[in-house]
């Protein structure tokens, strides 16, 4: 749990259940439970209810005051009694052993304590105040929970005692236009008699959050704000969404917490089209600012070099457009044309490769003997259905591997290093400005999701940078130092428009990856 400078009551009791038990005929592998739900007034609420086996995490939804047919076996039975007559929400939780005869267990509202939070000073008159909370299931893997949210007073949880459940808990505030006030605490193990307290302003921390423009698939995309655990309350809180470049700013509690990125775009028959995801995990302290930054240039290859298996030469193109400052990002619409010759310049295989609506990504090329063999992917956005911004960055990418491969060798990375570029001190909009110099990082990847591949080493001897500023027509050598474990290009900007980068990295042995990004950043 974690810790919060508030004044919390809460007092933990087990809940009172009703079990019944009777002899059947039934198979004595199986019986039946029924569970009774009671809302807030003690009137009958017949309602949804989930109940989920302790010993295999197995889970069942039943009706409440329907018997169900289960398993022999100890259960969690948890579920949401949300009462439109009153708008309010209990969350309640009983543990059962189901024999081989029937079992019923009682759920009642009346039972339920109120879960509320405060902060010393309210972020304002018009802000809004939302209360959520959950309960878990104890499961190492995939825990299962009820959640419920309501305004305050108006949620309630019932305690239980047993250390087979969780509790979290979560209060929002909001308001149109500005800053999002969150605190949370949980999981906690057991669920308490309700929960209030108080939390100090002064003991949040701040997160700025910034959407640029630019080489994402749209210009419409969204941010949320979540705890980073597997027992919280709801899904992502929304801070912000609309037209990039946006930014939102989240004041949180000490803890752990994660903020994701969406974009999406409208297809050609006006429906919507979710185009990709990231996020990025974000440990908060108390009195402390921390940003994070979406949608950087400039996207381009990751992750993956060509892998050798016997023969087979593998590599795959879906990470051809990745966030350089994150790897978490992920947008399934790229077409790639994946070309394999040997040292005499004999195409050995020409393919597309399509990450997108059940395409295969991966290239599988064969290496009829030891030689040196160059690898080019060129890779463009693709997306049938939906129309690219005007002004889109990273619209293609190139990469060009040169290898010596052998199929008599054992299973292993090919020894190249492939290099990442970003490019520094860009705008929301990812542009630089005119007649000024941009820093380029220039890092190197290499790594493969195979565990039977043997990754070797690869050491850099040379590391170039190239810029273009006529789309590609013509390149300037741009100087690079050694800075750490990375390399520093210096780019001087002419005019407004697009700056293409290209970087090679050699490696000892004399093979080398050649990235090319085409409008890798704008200038203005």
């Amino acid at each position: 749990m974690r810790r919060l400078p508030l004044l919390v009551a809460a007092v933990v009791t087990l809940l009172p259940v009703t079990l019944l038990s009777t002899t059947s005929s039934a198979s004595a592998s199986t019986g039946k439970l029924t569970v009774k739900t009671y809302d807030r007034s003690g009137a009958t609420f017949r309602t949804k209810v989930q109940i989920i086996n302790l010993a295999s995490n197995s889970s069942y939804t039943a009706t409440s005051f329907t018997a169900k047919a289960l398993p022999k076996g100890r259960y969690a039975v948890i579920t949401d009694i949300w009462n439109t007559r009153d708008n309010t929400d209990t969350l309640g939780a009983s543990i059962v052993t189901v024999p081989a005869g029937s079992v019923s267990a009682t759920i009642d509202a009346r039972n339920g304590r109120a879960v509320t939070m405060n902060l010393d000073k309210s972020p304002g008159a018009n802000f809004t105040q939302t209360m959520r909370a959950a309960i878990c299931t104890v499961d190492n893997g995939a825990p299962i929970k009820i959640d419920a949210w309501n305004s305050p007073g108006k949620l309630f949880v019932i305690s239980n005692n047993s250390t087979n459940l969780r509790f979290s808990w979560s209060s929002i505030w909001q308001a149109e236009g500005s800053d999002t006030y969150m605190v949370a605490g949980g999981p906690t193990a057991k669920v308490p008699a309700g929960l209030r307290g108080t939390v100090k302003t002064s003991s949040l921390g701040t997160v700025n959050a910034w959407a640029r423009r630019g080489p994402a698939g749209s210009d419409q995309a969204s941010i949320t704000f979540e705890e980073n655990n597997d027992c919280h309350a709801g899904y992502g809180v929304g801070v912000w969404s609309g037209q990039t470049p946006g930014s939102a700013k989240i004041h949180a509690n000490a803890g752990k917490w994660k903020v994701d990125a969406d974009w999406s775009a409208i297809e050609t028959d006006g429906s919507p089209a979710s185009l990709g995801f990231d996020w990025r995990n974000v440990t908060v302290a108390a009195g402390k600012t921390y940003a994070t930054t979406f949608f950087a240039s400039a996207w381009g290859p990751a992750f993956h070099v060509p892998e050798m298996t016997g023969n087979g030469l593998v590599f795959d193109t879906s990470n051809m457009f990745r966030d350089p400052g994150n790897y978490n990002s992920s947008e399934a619409s790229e077409l790639s044309r994946v070309i394999l010759t040997n040292s005499k310049n004999k195409v050995l295989k020409s393919q597309w490769r399509q990450d997108w609506a059940g395409g295969d990504p991966v290239f599988l090329g064969k290496v009829p003997a030891r030689d040196w063999y160059t690898l080019q992917v060129n890779a463009r956005r693709y997306r049938p259905g939906i129309k690219y911004p005007s002004d889109i960055l990273s619209s293609s990418a190139q990469i060009t591997f040169k290898m010596r491969l052998d199929p008599k060798a054992k299973p292993r990375l090919t020894d190249v290093l492939l290099p990442k570029m970003t490019p520094g001190g860009l705008n929301l909009r990812n542009q630089a400005k005119a007649g000024a110099t941009t820093t380029v990082r220039i890092s190197t990847d290499r790594r493969s999701w195979n565990p039977d591949i043997a990754i070797g080493t690869a050491t850099p001897r040379s590391v170039s940078l190239l810029a273009s500023f006529d789309q590609g027509k013509t390149w300037k050598s741009m100087p690079v130092k050694k800075s750490g474990t990375a390399w520093l290009g210096t780019v001087t900007n002419r005019g407004a428009g697009t700056v293409w980068l290209r970087s090679r990295v050699t490696s000892t042995t004399g093979a080398y990856a050649q990235v090319t990004i085409a409008r890798a950043y704008a200038v203005a």
